[in-house]
């Protein structure tokens, strides 16, 4: 007989094992880019509300675990969905899924739950659109450090010239201005789907916030630019160290009237030259700078294969609306 429960104080110790399962898989099987948190977090963070999640029980043993937060701007995540019986794998997340639209449906708490099906949850991909979920493509594109066709490409990229921008690290007191452009540059992107914090500018303090105070990874701001014109910012791109070897560039944008002039390159030439420059005076040992955009963002697309980077993986992004906060 199968069941499902609420991930608790009391049956959080019955999912050790699966949970460590999934800890053992996480980053060859779901493309974590660090290894999740220990169990004995694990059931703190549920103890404390910090972390919600479900169980699928078959006569007392767990088969799969969905695991999910609430963001404070009502965004249910779900972090991974995890099955223990690889032949079963879409049943078991199907299940689990279920029964969390299902526990959500009449609620008017939450306007979106997001969902990055990312490695082996991809499989799960015609069955999600069963459950009324939209998908949105993403690729993670890669910088290369090990590359020589990465370096060559990089340094015999051609930069527009632009007299009248200058460039300058992160700097406190343009965060209004950049928090003001992160709001306009992605309320209308397909992102704003799964993230509703980037229609609003106080959802969008709240991201640049996180990453600001390393949730995301420690950031880097003396490895962050600005994009400056007459004392105004024109373009961002911030970056966080991930890993000792793995740099991320959460964001990244250009102001609508600056778009189409090699701003964009521009910006990010100047952030991998950085890299390039440390990596050279043997200050930082670096494999890889990556980032992630819509499929279908050709431009984006574009100028990062311009600096050398290339597409490492696509996962599709699903999310569901609540129609009761719409």
């Amino acid at each position: 007989m199968q069941v499902i429960e609420q991930i608790n104080t009391e049956n959080c110790e019955k999912i050790r094992e699966i949970y460590e399962d999934f800890r053992n898989k996480a980053l060859s099987d779901y493309q974590y880019s660090s290894p999740p948190i220990e169990f004995e977090q694990f059931k703190l963070n549920i103890e404390n509300n910090f972390l919600k999640g479900l169980v699928l029980f078959e006569n007392a043993n767990p088969l799969g675990i969905l695991i999910f937060y609430k963001e404070k701007h009502q965004t249910i995540e779900v972090n991974v969905i995890h099955a223990n019986q690889e032949e079963n794998e879409c049943k078991i997340r199907y299940a689990l899924l279920e029964a969390l639209v299902k526990h959500l449906q009449d609620k008017n708490d939450w306007k979106v739950i997001s969902y990055a099906m990312l490695g082996k949850q991809e499989a799960f991909v015609n069955e999600i659109t069963n459950l009324n979920f939209k998908l949105v493509g993403q690729s993670i594109v890669k910088f290369d450090f090990k590359s020589p066709v990465a370096f060559r490409v990089f340094k015999n990229a051609e930069i527009p010239e632009s007299p009248d921008y200058k460039l300058a690290i992160w700097n406190e007191k343009h965060k209004e201005q950049v928090i003001e452009l992160i709001n306009l540059a992605f309320k209308n992107t397909k992102n704003a789907n799964f993230d509703s914090r980037l229609l609003t500018k106080e959802g969008s303090e709240e991201v640049l916030n996180m990453i600001l105070t390393n949730q995301y990874g420690s950031f880097l701001p003396s490895q962050s630019r600005l994009l400056l014109l007459n004392g105004n910012v024109e373009g961002f791109c911030l970056t966080t160290m991930v890993t000792q070897e793995k740099i991320n560039i959460p964001l990244i944008a250009i102001r609508k009237n600056e778009r189409n002039k090699g701003m964009g390159k521009f910006l990010l030439k100047s952030v991998l030259a950085g890299f390039v420059r440390l990596i050279t005076e043997n200050k930082i040992l670096l494999s890889e700078i990556n980032a992630t955009t819509d499929t279908d963002n050709y431009p984006a697309v574009k100028m990062y294969r311009r600096l050398g980077f290339k597409e490492e993986s696509f996962y599709p992004h699903a999310f569901l609306k609540n129609n009761l906060t719409e």
